[in-house]
């Protein structure tokens, strides 16, 4: 009876054995298919611009107050965009091919051109640009306000922007809502000025199974700064489009990555389904000497008191804003603000998902950030 006892507990030991070597294999398998550690380059706002873009009559006439925002911009896309694409092009070779991509988030022109043709210009002239310095690595957009703001700029983005859309993504783009996979990951790039179709949104993120999802669109979602109603849907008659909007991120425990307000940040906001994170950067570099202004981290930063990082900005609208930002503080479980331009590295892996953000074109790291919500850490 005692050998018959033993003999059995040696048979279980060794299917146990089995099962934990097997189970270790399937885990070690998948970390090392191809695709599932990755890295990609994420760019906020930039502003591509050259005085031979615009019809300037038509600023003058129409846009009188964007004069001086067009040279500043001219300015910096000459002397300082590109030691961020060489800095950009040196990680992506000193990566050893984990970098796949480059995704900015919208504004990647200035825009304001005053006709068709010019804005085709601008958008042919900053793929020249980007080859010039980036030569292979996809570089992939999603629509910014400044790249259809003057006439004829919507048509020149559906002429231009949407067939090297298709190029980069090596498959066909018709509209600036569209996705794509990397690895056994969804980025979904969602257009927040026409195509904002919520329905096309949640059936992307539910149909495509997979690890992570990421979604990339210009404004964002949650405010985060004094600008407290420049976010998505952020008009009181598209209140419940918002709240539906937001659970569709909670729900698949989105990374929202955002530009528009030109600074770093990230949020984790809660709903009724789940959390999301957001983050934000900002890279337009103005000048070779880039310092943190209001660097803020904690959630008793977060709330009416932002509207005093810009107190000249819309006093008139300063009992909204406040309004806005108390509204939203209830649902913020974690907070992360500065001002400051500069760019970010994003690495994937099955158990993370971490941001290095670099200040200006430096390669010296500022900080790490996690951008896995709570709930799945």
């Amino acid at each position: 009876m005692r050998h018959s006892i033993t003999r059995n507990a040696r048979t279980t030991l060794i299917l146990c054995m089995h099962i934990i070597v097997f189970a270790f294999g399937a885990v070690t398998a998948r970390a090392s298919e191809p695709g599932s550690e990755y890295s990609f380059v994420y760019l906020g706002d930039l502003h591509f611009d050259k005085e031979s873009h615009h019809d300037f009559e038509w600023v003058r006439a129409s846009m009188p107050r964007d004069i001086r925002q067009i040279e500043d911009y001219v300015r910096i896309t000459e002397k300082h965009t590109p030691g961020l694409f060489k800095r950009i092009q040196t990680s992506i070779e000193s990566s050893g091919g984990r970098i796949k991509m480059i995704v900015q988030g919208g504004d990647l022109t200035e825009g304001l051109c005053g006709s068709r043709e010019l804005q085709e210009k601008q958008f042919r002239d900053v793929r020249a640009y980007i080859r010039k310095y980036i030569p292979q690595t996809p570089f992939i957009a999603t629509k910014g306000n400044h790249d259809i703001t003057g006439p004829g700029a919507r048509e020149a983005f559906d002429r231009v922007m949407l067939p090297w859309l298709s190029q980069e993504c090596e498959k066909p783009i018709g509209s600036a809502s569209f996705y794509l996979t990397q690895g056994p990951d969804l980025f979904v790039f969602f257009d927040a000025y026409h195509d904002n179709s919520l329905d096309w949104l949640e059936k992307t993120l539910s149909e495509n199974t997979h690890r992570h999802a990421f979604v990339v669109m210009h404004p964002p979602a949650v405010p985060y700064n004094a600008r407290s109603t420049w976010h998505v849907f952020s008009r009181e008659k598209d209140k419940d489009v918002r709240e539906r909007f937001l659970n569709i991120l909670g729900a698949n425990n989105v990374i929202l990555f955002t530009a528009h307000l030109h600074k770093y940040s990230v949020v984790e906001r809660k709903t009724p389904t789940g959390s999301f994170i957001q983050f934000s950067v900002n890279s337009v570099i103005s000048s070779p000497e880039v310092k943190v202004a209001n660097a803020l981290e904690g959630i008793e930063s977060y709330g009416g008191s932002l509207v005093d990082l810009e107190p000249e900005f819309q006093p008139d609208t300063k009992q909204t804003r406040i309004e806005s930002l108390e509204a939203e503080k209830p649902y913020i479980t974690r907070f992360e603000f500065a001002d400051f331009p500069g760019y970010a590295i994003i690495n994937v892996s099955d158990s993370q998902i971490e941001a290095e953000i670099y200040k200006g074109h430096s390669s010296s790291l500022w900080k790490k950030a996690s951008l896995v919500t709570a709930a799945k850490k």
